[in-house]
């Protein structure tokens, strides 16, 4: 009787251990999720935000990508690395 005894504590005990790990793994996903889905609203709200604010996306299309307006010209001027000790 006490080796059933000692034989479901035991299994109890593991199950125990497992559930609490599951359980912090949820709280894991769950805190991820929110933070996922605070992410997707930004976004949301963003592109929302340049859906009616041309002047933004305009912004954004030459800081982000490089692109220029019409009839305009981007000139990139590269410099050479200066030699050692100058």
């Amino acid at each position: 009787m006490a080796a059933l005894v000692a034989g479901f504590g035991y299994q109890f005990y593991h199950k125990f251990r497992e559930l609490q790990t599951l359980r912090g793994r949820q709280m894991a996903y769950q805190e991820r999720i929110a933070e996922l889905e605070e992410r997707v609203s930004d976004l949301a709200r963003e592109i929302e935000e340049l859906h009616h604010n041309p002047d933004r996306l305009e912004m954004l299309a030459r800081e982000k990508l490089g692109l220029a307006g019409e009839n305009e010209k981007i000139f990139i001027i590269e410099t050479a690395p200066s030699p050692a000790g100058e």
